[in-house]
């Protein structure tokens, strides 16, 4: 058992490295080079499944790599107690069953309990099949949410997906079924497209062709299966978190993708870029909690994808796939003769004990056990001391690099070399250098990174600002609130921001000065900031942001004086229940049901038959929580709405006690 658990972990070793290697290259390219989603997605995919491959080609041909480990052998301490049970030379010293062996004798001793490799697979299994089966339970939850949806076998949906798969020249056949407990569309499989309702009601002829356009293309690639392979493999080898990035990589370029496949067959960009546009609106929150094909799951890849449809953003080269594959392909081969290889070392070991042991049976053992363990700590110290030295390479791309390995690696004997490149002439090392530190949390660099935000360039600033952000205490206020009078509008937003994470209530004044600040993102965090400080100073600060001219500012005001209880004057609270955005509306009205302003009641009786849903039902609601008869009759008005949601809202309002 040992044996076999001394292979497996050098098997699980030897992935990490490989998967490390190649998933790492990966992001680089990636990161460096702004590829097309499907030369992005073929070399995500082999980045993924080639450590697989290569680390057991490498353990089946055991070949012999030039950075070659070998983990101990659990099995060659045996042959010391063996040698002194028996008084033979002649035993064997890996073979626990050997002539003269005693059950009970002095083989336990050495044995008794299970070795190192063991306990680590075996905690290894146990997390991983945790995860899986975890990963499994959430798929099975998915089936039943989707237990009650139903087939959709005719009418112009069913007839549009019978058009696409004519035109397209799709073979297979395709199970078309709706459901209401899903905001967006979904592949299912191989072979079932499940959309929403709201499909059908909300989707013009034009957008519901473009919808499932995009769920075929999902289907013909097989995405659902790429996703739930990617998936497991992310939970079965946990201790790679890379493969998590490899995922959601696969996830983007699958639905960009998609939309291609989608713009290719049905021609209109505009069509499909509207439908995404109104399945955002029906989305909640992730509403499937797997990862799954479907037109929006994602939300945050709407902009970017609806940006690239209305762009025209087709690859332009689309033969440039064939030279990734075969740089893929190298780079595999590559892998398999260069990449290190962990292995158990029983055969060399074995070799060694049949040419010694009958002469020294003592020997073998110690010197096999302690020598992996010993180059393994020089070879990290190695690592961090050659990139420390790398902060002083003429080269800034070089300097910017090994910042950000060592951020990466953790050592905190990185840190003072770390600070030292703070100095650095270029600003972008300063800030991969500030970025690095921020990661390490270390009290030593709060000074030298607060330094950073009198730099003379904007970014270094920006960066100095989120570092700073990583600490809950230390960190002074007064060169924060210096930079609330920047230039930049980001690094204005950054140090409200910062100073409302400080919980700085001494600097609620400075922050209040920038309610007119003419950046509107500005202004919202400002607002944000004074409510978090709950300081009643900055509520007159905040009652003046309820004109700004920008609606998710009067929103944010208005939620933050009621957070504060601040009062607001009955005359703006009304004027506020006719603005021109609905969330302004809504949240008025709830203040005003809220506080029971009697006041409002007229307005409130208006706001239901307001255009938006939302602000109806909130505004019959907030008719429920004034005790007052006029808001009852205009209760009892409501119950004749043509909207079920305010029926509801006023038969319960009305049901209470008045």
């Amino acid at each position: 058992m040992n044996a076999i658990a001394s292979n497996v972990l050098a098997w699980l070793l030897t992935y990490l490295i490989h998967s490390t290697v190649l998933l790492g290259l990966v992001w680089l390219v990636t990161r460096r080079r702004r590829l097309e989603p499907a030369a992005s997605e073929l070399l995500w995919k082999v980045a993924l499944l080639a450590p697989l491959i290569t680390g057991t080609i490498q353990s089946r041909l055991e070949l012999s790599t030039p950075a070659a480990v070998r983990l101990p052998v659990a099995a060659v301490p045996q042959v010391e107690p063996l040698s002194q049970a028996t008084g033979s030379a002649t035993v064997p010293p890996v073979e626990p069953t050997t002539p003269g062996f005693r059950p009970g004798s002095a083989e336990p001793k050495s044995s008794g309990g299970p070795s190192l490799p063991l306990v680590v697979v075996l905690l290894w299994s146990v997390v991983a099949l945790g995860s899986s089966l975890y990963y499994v339970a959430r798929r099975l939850i998915l089936v039943g949410r989707l237990a009650d949806r139903r087939a959709v076998s005719d009418g112009p949906l069913a007839a549009t997906l019978a058009e696409l798969r004519q035109t397209t020249g799709y073979r297979r056949r395709v199970h078309l079924t709706m459901a209401r407990t899903i905001s967006s569309p979904v592949a299912l499989g191989l072979s079932e497209i499940c959309v929403p309702e709201l499909a059908l009601s909300e989707l013009g002829m034009e957008q519901q062709r473009s919808m499932l356009a995009h769920e075929l293309a999902h289907l013909a690639r097989r995405d659902s299966l790429w996703l739930a392979g990617a998936s497991l493999i992310e939970r079965f080898f946990f201790f790679q978190p890379l493969n998590r990035l490899a995922r959601r990589e696969l996830e983007t370029t699958a639905e960009y993708l998609s939309d291609e496949w989608a713009m290719r067959k049905t021609g209109s960009a505009v069509s499909l870029a509207k439908c995404l546009a109104t399945v955002a609106e029906w989305i909640q929150a992730s509403p499937l909690g797997v990862p799954v094909a479907g037109l929006a799951e994602r939300r945050s890849l709407l902009v970017s994808r609806i940006s690239r449809l209305l762009e025209g953003g087709l690859p332009q080269n689309p033969a440039s796939r064939l030279g990734w594959a075969a740089l893929a392909t190298a780079g595999v081969m590559v892998t398999i003769a260069a990449a290190p290889r962990v292995s158990q070392g029983v055969a060399a070991v074995t070799a060694a004990s049949v040419d010694t042991t009958r002469a020294l049976p003592e020997v073998s053992s110690p010197v096999v056990s302690r020598k992996p363990a010993v180059a393994s700590a020089n070879q990290d110290t190695g690592v961090v001391n050659a990139l420390i030295a790398r902060l002083k390479d003429e080269n800034a791309g070089v300097r910017r690099a090994a910042a950000q390995s060592l951020g990466r690696l953790g050592d905190a004997r990185a840190v003072p070399s770390l600070i030292a490149v703070l100095a650095d002439s270029d600003a972008e090392v300063r800030a991969q250098a500030t970025d690095a530190l921020a990661d390490f949390e270390d009290p030593r660099a709060i000074a030298p990174i607060v330094a950073l935000l009198k730099d003379p360039v904007t970014d270094v600033r920006k960066n100095a600002l989120n570092a700073l952000s990583r600490w809950e205490q230390g960190v002074p206020t007064a060169p924060v609130i210096a930079l609330l009078d920047d230039p930049d509008a980001e690094v204005r937003h950054g140090a409200v921001d910062l100073l409302d994470h400080l919980s700085a209530r001494s600097a609620g004044p400075a922050i209040a000065r920038l309610i007119h600040d003419p950046n509107s993102d500005v202004r919202g965090a400002v607002v944000q900031a004074l409510g978090n400080l709950n300081e009643q100073s900055g509520a007159a600060a905040i009652t003046e942001a309820l004109s700004d001219p920008n609606p998710d500012v009067r929103h944010q005001a208005l939620d933050a004086l009621n957070d504060l209880k601040a009062p607001i004057a009955e005359a703006t609270l009304l004027k506020m229940m006719t603005d021109v955005d609905a969330d302004v509306r809504q949240a008025a009205a709830h203040i005003a049901g809220d506080r029971s302003v009697i006041a409002a009641i007229p307005s409130l009786r208006r706001l239901i038959d307001d255009p938006k849903s939302d602000v109806r039902e909130t505004a019959t609601e907030a008719l429920g929580n004034i005790a007052d008869p006029a808001a009852r009759q205009a209760l009892r008005a409501a119950l004749q709405s043509p909207d079920p949601k305010v029926r509801r809202a006023a038969a319960e309002a009305l049901g209470q006690e008045p």
